[in-house]
C-alpha cells in the first residue's frame, strides 16, 4: 500500500469498522476496504483485479471439483489457468514496455500493467496449482479468497503470500481482539522500524543515487562506486522498509504476512541472498519454475540450466529492458559459477569464505547498476566508468558539491548504515526479524527503543510536501 496521511485515516477507520463488526462480518468488511483502497488508487485496476480473481476462483472451483473424479479434466484446466495468467502477464508487460518507447499500437491501448498486478498474477497462478496438488485443506469461500487477491496491506508490492498460509489464518484473524497489548507491540515495532528504514535512509540515498545513475559520463570513479554502494542500500532499506511497514499493519488485523527479507547483505553465497531477499518471489520461483523444470534432480548441467532460466523469468517479471534481462541473467550466471566453486571446495578454507561473502556483496552491488539504470547502454558505462575512469578529475568535496550533499547528510547516512549493519547482523546471529528481537526485550528497554526510533524518525526522516521521494521503489514492479 501506500503511506501518506490520508492513508493513516483510511487505515484507523478499518480498524474501527473491522473490529466493531460481528466476527463472521469481519473477512467482509476488509474485502470491502481492500476494494475501496484499490478503487481510490485506480478503477481499472480495481476491475482488472476483480476479473481476475473471478476467473482464478471459478477455475480453482472447476480444478477442486474434478480432482478426485477427473483428474485429466483437472490437469487440463490447471494448464488453461495458468497459461491464460502468464500470457496476460506477458501481455501487459509488453504493453508497458512499448508504451516506455512511445510506441503502443491503438489496438494495445488498454495493455498497460495496473498497479499490483504482477503480484496477485503470481498469487493467482499459486493458487491454480495448489489447488490441483490437493494443498487446499479446505477450499476458500469467495470473500475469502476476493480478500487474499486484494488485501490493501500486499496489494501494491506484496509479499506473493500461498493461498494455503493467508487462509489458514482466517480464525485468528475474525476473532482476535484489537486491544491485544502484545500484537500492538508487534505491529508497531514492524511499523515503526519500517518507516525508520525508509524515511532516514532510503529516501536520503535516493537524493543523491538518481543523479548518478542518470548521469555516469559526469562524474568520477569513486562518485560512482559511492553511487553504486548507496544504490545498492537503498533498495534494500526501500523494499525492506515498505514489506515491514505492510507487515505491521497486517498484524493489526490478525493476519501474519511473509516476512520477505532476512540480513541479505550477510549473505555467505549467491543462493543463500536470494533465500533472504524477496523471499516470497523467490519461493514462488524454486515452487512453480525451478522444481517443476527438474530441480537439480537431473545432473548438474539442467541444474545450472534451470538456475540460469528461473533468473531470466525473475529479471522479465521486474521489467521488459534489457537492463532487467541482464539483471536476471548476471545473478543466474553468478550463481552457477559460486555453485561450482563450492562444489571444488574453493571456499572451504576460512578466509576464502569471508572472500565469498565480500565478492558477494560487490556482485550483488554491480547488478543493482543494471537494475536501477534507465537502459543497457547506460549501465554498462556506469560500470565501465565506474573501473576505467570517466576521464572526470574531481576530488571528494567537489563531488559532493556537484550533487549537493552536504557532510550533515553524509554523517546522517554513515552512522544510519552503521546502526543498520548491526541491527542486520544481530538478526542474523538470532535467526529473528529485528522487531521481533525488540519484543524480547523487557517493556522499559522495548519503549526506549521505540521512543527513540520515533524521535530519530522524526528529527532525521526525510519526508512531508517539500520532497521529492515519498514513493516506494517496488511499487513499479
Amino acid at each position: 500500500m501506500t503511506f501518506e496521511f490520508t492513508t493513516l485515516i483510511y487505515l484507523v477507520v478499518t480498524l474501527v469498522a473491522f473490529y466493531i463488526s460481528a466476527p463472521k462480518y469481519r473477512n467482509f468488511v476488509l474485502m470491502g476496504a481492500s476494494f475501496g483502497y484499490i478503487i481510490i488508487l485506480s478503477r481499472m485496476a480495481f476491475i482488472i483485479m476483480f476479473a481476475v480473481a473471478v476467473f482464478t476462483y471459478a477455475i480453482g472451483f472447476l480444478i477442486h471439483k474434478f480432482i478426485d473424479t477427473q483428474a485429466k479434466l483437472a490437469g487440463i484446466l490447471t494448464f488453461f489457468g495458468v497459461l491464460a495468467c502468464a500470457f496476460s502477464l506477458c501481455f501487459l508487460k509488453l504493453g508497458d514496455f512499448l508504451r516506455a518507447r512511445d510506441q503502443l499500437p491503438s489496438f494495445m491501448s488498454m495493455a498497460v500493467l495496473p498497479i499490483g498486478f504482477s503480484y496477485y498474477i503470481f498469487q493467482s497462478i499459486s493458487f491454480l496449482v495448489d489447488v490441483r496438488k490437493g494443498k487446499m485443506e479446505h477450499f476458500p469461500s469467495v470473500i475469502d479468497f476476493l480478500l487474499y487477491q486484494s488485501f490493501f496491506a500486499k496489494f501494491i508490492s506484496g509479499p506473493i503470500e500461498r493461498g494455503e498460509n493467508f487462509f489458514s489464518q482466517k480464525e485468528a484473524s475474525t476473532t482476535g481482539k484489537f486491544l491485544n497489548e502484545e500484537n500492538l507491540n508487534r505491529s508497531f515495532a514492524y511499523i515503526l522500524y519500517g518507516f525508520s528504514m525508509k524515511l532516514i535512509l532510503a529516501n536520503r540515498f535516493a537524493q543523491y543515487t538518481s543523479i548518478l545513475l542518470e548521469n555516469p559520463d559526469y562524474h568520477s570513479a569513486k562518485a560512482l562506486i559511492a553511487g553504486s554502494l548507496m544504490y545498492t542500500l537503498q533498495i534494500y532499506t526501500d523494499f525492506a522498509g515498505y514489506s515491514s511497514i505492510a507487515i505491521g499493519i497486517a498484524l493489526l488485523f490478525g493476519i501474519k504476512l511473509t516476512q520477505n527479507f532476512k540480513a541479505p547483505y550477510t549473505a555467505k553465497s549467491m543462493s543463500d541472498f536470494w533465500r533472504r531477499w524477496h523471499i516470497s518471489l523467490s519461493n514462488w520461483l524454486r515452487d512453480y519454475i525451478y522444481i517443476p523444470l527438474g530441480g537439480n534432480r537431473k545432473g548438474a548441467f539442467r541444474k545450472h540450466l534451470n538456475t540460469v532460466i528461473v533468473f531470466f523469468v525473475c529479471g522479465l517479471w521486474h521489467g521488459n529492458g534489457l537492463n532487467f534481462v541482464a539483471w536476471g541473467l548476471m545473478h543466474g550466471f553468478l550463481s552457477v559459477v559460486d555453485n561450482i566453486l563450492e562444489k571444488l571446495h574453493v571456499f572451504d578454507a576460512k578466509i576464502m569464505q569471508i572472500v565469498r561473502r565480500v565478492l558477494v556483496f560487490i556482485s550483488v552491488s554491480i547488478a543493482w547498476v543494471l537494475f536501477g539504470s534507465e537502459s543497457l547502454s547506460r549501465a554498462i558505462r556506469y560500470v565501465r566508468n565506474m573501473f576505467l575512469g570517466s576521464g572526470i578529475s574531481m576530488s571528494w568535496g567537489e563531488e559532493m558539491e556537484f550533487i549537493q550533499m552536504s557532510n550533515y547528510q553524509l554523517w546522517i547516512m554513515i552512522i544510519g548504515v552503521i546502526v543498520m549493519i548491526v541491527m542486520d547482523v544481530l538478526a542474523s546471529k538470532k535467526s529473528k526479524d529485528f522487531p521481533e528481537i525488540l519484543m524480547d526485550m523487557a517493556l522499559p528497554a522495548r519503549l526506549s527503543v521505540f521512543f527513540v526510533l520515533l524521535i530519530l524518525l522524526l528529527v532525521y526522516g526525510v519526508y512531508g510536501p517539500s520532497e521529492q521521494v515519498i514513493g516506494f521503489m517496488y511499487m513499479e514492479f
